[in-house]
């Protein structure tokens, strides 16, 4: 016996590379081979059982507003066969695997096991999900300075982890509230959309609108003091150089009541 061959010393270049693609074929072919019965497992009538019945549990537990992401067999996948039928007998969630991500231990059992005896499996499977949240569109292009109102928005919901950081969710952080700038129609609201500066200085140029039974005159003007937004304005009319009064509705526009 060579026993320098066996213990590697005599072996040739081209002998440990035919080794080594002997080896890496090996493990190629295990890796393949040993999770088929997983890989069937994950999809299935089964798994579309297991998806009904998580998104219920969720529901009643969490939020009406959840929607499943994904759902996948982390623990007895190897023991599921899809040429059999199974009906889930009882899922229990067992705690929180990460954001928005919890498991369920399930036990199941053979609706028509081979011997006429009770086949039941264990699973463990991880269910991610989706909180659906409420949020507020325009409904018309605004200018910069507009305070805004609920008319100027109407709700819809999307999935939460597709909302932009800022995204404003409640009415009250956006009521009474001027807009920083120039803002689109269909634009869901952030803050970053908005100032909490109501107060226009002194000087700033402004349009006048004097508005009297069916007639509406426009014209220009300049304010002659710093004046709150909703609140009282005195404006300089460029043309008739009179001042008038009237109530600042944003920052470029005056409303006057005659």
């Amino acid at each position: 016996m060579n026993y320098e061959f066996i213990t590697g010393k005599g072996i040739n270049r081209k002998t440990s590379v035919l080794l080594s693609f002997v080896f890496i074929f090996c493990c190629l072919l295990a890796f393949t081979c040993s999770p088929v019965v997983s890989v069937a497992a994950q999809n299935g009538p089964l798994m579309d059982q297991l998806r009904q019945a998580a998104s219920k549990d969720l529901r009643g537990s969490i939020s009406e507003d959840i929607e499943i992401k994904g759902l996948r067999i982390v623990k007895g996948a190897e023991s599921i066969s899809n040429s059999s039928e199974y009906k889930i007998n009882s899922m229990v969630m067992d705690g929180y695997s990460g954001r928005n991500k919890v498991n369920y231990i399930v036990k199941l059992s053979d609706k028509k096991p081979a011997d006429n005896k009770p086949d039941m499996k264990s699973l463990v499977i991880e269910a991610s999900f989706d909180m659906l949240t409420e949020v507020f569109i325009t409904t018309r292009a605004m200018n910069k300075g507009t305070v805004l109102t609920t008319e100027d928005f109407f709700t819809a919901k999307h999935k939460g982890s597709k909302l932009s950081a800022g995204t404003i969710m409640k009415k009250k952080d956006f009521e009474g509230k001027m807009l920083k700038g120039g803002i689109g129609q269909g634009v869901v609201l952030r803050a970053d959309h908005l100032t909490s500066d109501l107060t226009v200085k002194r000087g700033q140029k402004v349009e006048v609108k004097i508005e009297g039974g069916n007639l509406v005159i426009a014209t220009k003007g300049v304010l002659k003091s710093d004046t709150v937004i909703g609140g009282v304005a005195r404006v300089m009319c460029d043309v008739s150089r009179k001042e008038v009064n009237g109530i600042l509705v944003n920052t470029n526009t005056v409303k006057v009541k005659i």
